[in-house]
This record gives C-alpha cells, sequence and structure tokens, in this order.
C-alpha cells in the first residue's frame, strides 16, 4: 500500500508539473510583451528568454528594474513606480481601432515620455481629410537623452482609426529619443547584484535631525556649539557605488576632562531627487587636544549638499553644517586614483580585522592610526595607502604602471625615485599600493605637497592625486 501511495503522488505530481510550468511561463510572456516590451535591450530580452529555471527568470526581473533605479540605495524606486503609474493610464486612455493601450502610438509616446503639453496647430480637419487635427505633443528638454534643445515634440495625425505618429513630421531628435529610449534608462548596465538597502529610516520634518536641517535650510547659516571639522575619503565600492568616508575632527575646547567621549554622528546628502540620511552613535578616539572618528556609506557618482551634524546622546550639544561633496566616478572604467591614505602610525594584524561596517583604514592585514591634521615630525614616517583602478592589462592581464612622486615646498620641487608595476591583475583591475617615506632627511619644516602622478604605459593615459602635509 505504501508504495501505491509513493506511486500515485509521483505521478500527480509529474503530470501537475507541466502545468505548473505553463503557468510560470505565461507570467513572464506576460511581463515581457504587456509590462518592458519597450524598455528591454535586446540583448537583455535574449538573455532572458533562454533562462529555464523560474528562480533565474526571478533574479533577472529584480535585477533590470534595480539597473534602472536612480536611487538604487534605498529600497524606492522612483523609475519603477513612475513606469507603472503610466502604464496603468495608458492601458484605459487610448485606442486605435482594435489596438488598445501599449499598442498604440500614443500609448507608446505616453509610456514612455510621460504626460506632455497638447497643442492643436488648427481647428479644420487634418491633412487626410478627417474631422480631426492633428495633436503635437510637446515635452521639455531632457539632457540625459541629448536632447539640450528647449523642447521636443511628436505629431500626430487621425486615418479615421485613430491617432497615429506621423514620423515624417515628428521632430528627428524625437524619434532618435524614441528608439534610443531602452539604452538610455539602462543607468546602471554592469550591475551583478541587487544592492543592499540602508537600514535607517529617513528623518522626519519633526525629528530632531530634521528639525536641524530644515533650520540650515531656511537660515543657510550653520549651527555650531561644538566646533568640528570633516575630511571626506572616497574609494571605490560595489554595483556601480563610491564610498564615502568622512572623518570628523571634534574640538572639545576647555571642557576636555567632562567631554562625552560618544557622540551621534548623523547627517543627509541631497542631489536632485535623491536622499540619503545616516545616522551613527560613535565611540570617540582621543588625540593631544581633539577627538576624532568617522562614519561612511556607499554613493552614487555625483555633487551632493551634505548637511552634517553631531549631537551629545542627550541631544543637549550639537551642531550641524552644510557642505558640498563630490563622490567621484570609479566606475567609468577611466584610470584612476582613490584618496591617499596617510598615517605616521601603521600596524600589521596576525589576521586580517573584520569589522561590521567598511573601514577604509583596515587594509587586509593593516591597520592605520586616523589621521586628521596631518601634521608630522622629523622622527615619524609618512605612510601611504592608495588604490589604483581601471588600468589596461595585456593578453595575460599584465600590467604597466609608472609611479611618479613629486614634493613640492613653496617654488621647489624634490623627484622621488619612480616605480615601476608590471604584475597580474585580477577581473576588477584594482592595485593596492603602498609606500613610507622617511622625514628625517628633510631639509626644513613647514608645509609640503605630495604629487602622485600614475602613467599606464599600455594606454599612455595619466591620473594623479595630492596631498598636504606639515612637517614640525
Amino acid at each position: 500500500m505504501e508504495k501505491k501511495t509513493f506511486v500515485s503522488v509521483f505521478l500527480v505530481a509529474l503530470l501537475a508539473a507541466p502545468l505548473l510550468s505553463a503557468k510560470e511561463k505565461g507570467k513572464y510572456e506576460k511581463w515581457l510583451k504587456e509590462e518592458v516590451d519597450l524598455i528591454i535591450t535586446k540583448a537583455e530580452r535574449e538573455e532572458f528568454n533562454n533562462l529555464k529555471k523560474e528562480k533565474d527568470k526571478e533574479a533577472f526581473v529584480k535585477l533590470f528594474w534595480a539597473k534602472r533605479d536612480p536611487t538604487p540605495l534605498t529600497e524606492k524606486n522612483e523609475f519603477k513606480d513612475e513606469y507603472h503609474i503610466r502604464l496603468n493610464t495608458v492601458k484605459n486612455a487610448f485606442l486605435y481601432g482594435y489596438k488598445t493601450g501599449i499598442d498604440t502610438d500614443m500609448g507608446k509616446v505616453y509610456l514612455l515620455f510621460g504626460k506632455p503639453k497638447i497643442f492643436h496647430p488648427s481647428t479644420g480637419p487634418s491633412a487626410a481629410g478627417q474631422n480631426y487635427p492633428p495633436e503635437v505633443w510637446i515635452y521639455p528638454t531632457q539632457p540625459w537623452m541629448n536632447i539640450p534643445q528647449e523642447t521636443f515634440s511628436f505629431v500626430f495625425t487621425h486615418d479615421g482609426l485613430g491617432y497615429v505618429l506621423e514620423r515624417a513630421r515628428t521632430d528627428n531628435r524625437a524619434m532618435q529619443a524614441f528608439y534610443a529610449y531602452p539604452e538610455k534608462i539602462l543607468l546602471y548596465p554592469d550591475l551583478k547584484d541587487i544592492p543592499k538597502y540602508r537600514e535607517i529610516e529617513p528623518f522626519t520634518p519633526e525629528s530632531f535631525e530634521g528639525r536641524l536641517i530644515q533650520q540650515i535650510k531656511s537660515t543657510d547659516e550653520d549651527i555650531i556649539q561644538i566646533p568640528f571639522e570633516s575630511q571626506p575619503i572616497f574609494t571605490k565600492a560595489e554595483n556601480q557605488s563610491s564610498y564615502l568616508t568622512l572623518l570628523l575632527k571634534i574640538h572639545p575646547g576647555e571642557e576636555r576632562e567632562t567631554f562625552q567621549k560618544k557622540l551621534v554622528i548623523f547627517g543627509r546628502l541631497e542631489s536632485g531627487i535623491l536622499s540619503y540620511d545616516f545616522r551613527h552613535e560613535n565611540i570617540l578616539l582621543e588625540e593631544k587636544d581633539y577627538f576624532i572618528t568617522q562614519v561612511g556609506l556607499p554613493l552614487y557618482p555625483g555633487d551632493y549638499d551634505l548637511f552634517l551634524g553631531i549631537s551629545t546622546p542627550d541631544k543637549e550639544g550639537h551642531s550641524i553644517r552644510k557642505v558640498q561633496v563630490h563622490v567621484p566616478d570609479f566606475w567609468n572604467q577611466e584610470l584612476a586614483l582613490s584618496s591617499i591614505l596617510a598615517s605616521p602610525q601603521v600596524r600589521e594584524e596576525q589576521a586580517p580585522v573584520k569589522k561590521e561596517e567598511y573601514d577604509v583604514f583596515l587594509i587586509g592585514r593593516y591597520s592605520l592610526l586616523p589621521h586628521f591634521s596631518q601634521e608630522y615630525t622629523k622622527d615619524q614616517s609618512l605612510n601611504l595607502f592608495y588604490y589604483i583602478y581601471n588600468m589596461a592589462v595585456d593578453e595575460n592581464r599584465n600590467c604597466s604602471l609608472r609611479i611618479e612622486m613629486e614634493l613640492q615646498k613653496g617654488d621647489r620641487k624634490f623627484n622621488l625615485n619612480p616605480q615601476e608595476r608590471k604584475r597580474e591583475v585580477g577581473s576588477e583591475a584594482v592595485l593596492l599600493e603602498g609606500t613610507q617615506i622617511s622625514l628625517s632627511a628633510f631639509p626644513e619644516t613647514g608645509e609640503y605637497v605630495l604629487t602622485i602622478k600614475l602613467t599606464d604605459e599600455l594606454t599612455n593615459k595619466t591620473a594623479s592625486k595630492t596631498l598636504r602635509f606639515y612637517l614640525r
């Protein structure tokens, strides 16, 4: 009996499997034809059609929308939300004979470019002899699609069944944008994994942080109860983003002995419609006459307004200031260097140190002392670390780099011995470089400017970074 029962269950499952497979197949065919037909690229369509397993197709759909998300580090996908609002409108608003929705010309244009400003150039019959005047749909400039002119437009005429796009009378720039749309909205084509969303909830206008941000926006004046300074450090992160580390220097003033060794670091980064809020409670590291700490988060390249604040845990003491931050793009395949990490003290650990969050001062088995002031004495060494990105490689994946270092003090310049790097690199084309400069032989004290110049000898491309430091 048990054997018969097993065979029966197996046959039922076997017979049911094709039905389930057909159901899932229909779901994805509907997604492809009725939802994303106008915005999926040819390469993506081929890749999707070659997938056999449901889990792979489901993963593809999630990554498909993530590649078009203007704020992929947040859970909200503004493009996807707006696209589906337009899709629902199109399904009910446009008709051409037996065609509806995105099968109509008007539906296609509306879905891609949104609600237009509609203009009727005449109230008389159309050129085709019908009783319907042509419609001109006008859209504002869209620089992201290489349409910098003031407006562009689409012309529709009625042929008896409904309105159709008259390509001969439509702005040529508009038609180019129409056909190029799937490629233009593919913001992150190389994205391999769904980005991890930030867990912090955005500050509400009523929150402590939200009220301080709104106050500085209204008055355009910094609020400083606890003096502090900040320095940005940039390295490459994952999924087309760069990592911003903010190194902070806190001045306790005369209250140094009673100053709380723990502070809340908070802020908001804004760029157009993008907004990132962050909040960390940090233990401070004590220096001679100040404290330092750091916070960091991945960001997509661009220019941001940063509202950076600090407060005591009880919120009795606080400060906030506004600064501009430019986040570099390390994913554009151009030769580049990260920010230079400089410190008088480097400790080699017995094994790589692991932290829950990324720490720019932990480099493999090396731990750098965060150093804000970049002031050194002659009995110290200047320890430098930096990353090189996007170097060219030959057929054996070997790079060929020349690294030159120049020191400048006032009008005088000193060149250090150049270094050659010819070695195999991994698929990510990233190299970590480090050097130690003894300061005991420097002729005099004062401010120095160190320039690291990198030349890729396979392409002859160059990149450089500078560091200012003081010798006392």
